[in-house]
């Protein structure tokens, strides 16, 4: 019984950070940056393309990474996403494709992603702060290098990216794209459920 109200809590802890959170989360490095708008994101020079997918991406100087790793992060957790997801070879990622929905989604050479070092403010669905975000409008998300403790680098890009293949921004049906869009190496403990 012990497990299951672990495995629940650790659950529903994800699902709290999946976004955003109202309240600050913690992070390796401390602190939330400021807000982050739509506009400034679309003001950066995309001048990096992922190796893969030819993904538009900038990445803001204080991040501190190296910039090919970076770059093949989101390569590869988009071609798993897109595999999980669909079921399919991850190349549908290289051309416009259509989802369940009926929707035509284009190719991955479309998306431009901003790179930042840590949770940003934001102006979301019912959050304030994010570890990412996706601009449907503009196809272009805002994505931190760490997005919350112990998680790894952009613990968060496949939900992102989960967004713009059909999860809607108020999660409404986020349990269609489980455990597809779950953070890869985030051990979840009870320091993080407190949290």
């Amino acid at each position: 019984m012990r497990h299951v109200i672990l495995f629940s809590l650790s659950i529903f802890s994800i699902f709290l950070y999946s976004c955003g959170v109202d309240e600050v989360i913690p992070n390796s490095s401390g602190g939330v940056d400021g807000m982050i708008t739509l506009e400034e994101a679309e003001a950066q020079d995309y001048n990096l393309m992922t190796p893969g997918y030819d993904i538009q991406v900038a990445i803001r100087e204080d991040v501190n990474a190296d910039v090919d790793n970076i770059l093949d992060i989101l390569d590869e957790r988009a071609a798993d996403f897109l595999e999980c997801q669909f079921m399919m070879n991850p190349d549908i990622g290289a051309q416009e494709f259509q989802i369940p929905s009926g929707d035509k989604v284009p190719p991955l050479s479309e998306l431009r992603v901003f790179v930042v070092p840590i949770n940003f403010e934001c102006d979301a669905v019912d959050k304030n702060v994010c570890a990412g975000i996706y601009y449907f409008s503009a196809d272009l998300i805002i994505i931190a290098k760490e997005g919350f403790a112990r998680c790894g680098t952009l613990p968060l890009w496949k939900h992102e990216v989960g967004h713009r293949y059909g999860m809607a921004a108020d999660h409404s049906n986020q349990s269609d794209f489980e455990p597809c869009i779950d953070p890869p190496d985030c051990p979840i403990d009870l320091i993080d459920i407190v949290l």
